[in-house]
């Protein structure tokens, strides 16, 4: 099992009061739920990145006048 570290914040009180109801109607630690979702949120900000650096890197779409200046040069 990976070591703890201690981590704090500071949450809007409509936030808090949330996450504190929703652990409690679903018998949820606090720890787990917000360990998942900044979990799953850096996750998603990571795979925007990389999908991002894919597109920027990706050679399927030339515009027609980029192409058309590259055969002229060719020539």
């Amino acid at each position: 099992m990976a070591s703890l570290e201690p981590f704090a914040t500071k949450l809007p009180a409509d936030l808090k009061k949330l996450l504190d109801r929703v652990c409690a109607r679903f018998g949820l630690r606090k720890n787990f739920v917000v360990e998942s979702a900044l979990r799953e949120k850096l996750e998603d900000l990571l795979d925007t990145y990389d999908l991002q650096e894919a597109v920027k890197e990706a050679s399927g779409f030339h515009a027609w006048e980029k192409v058309r200046q590259d055969l002229q040069k060719q020539r």
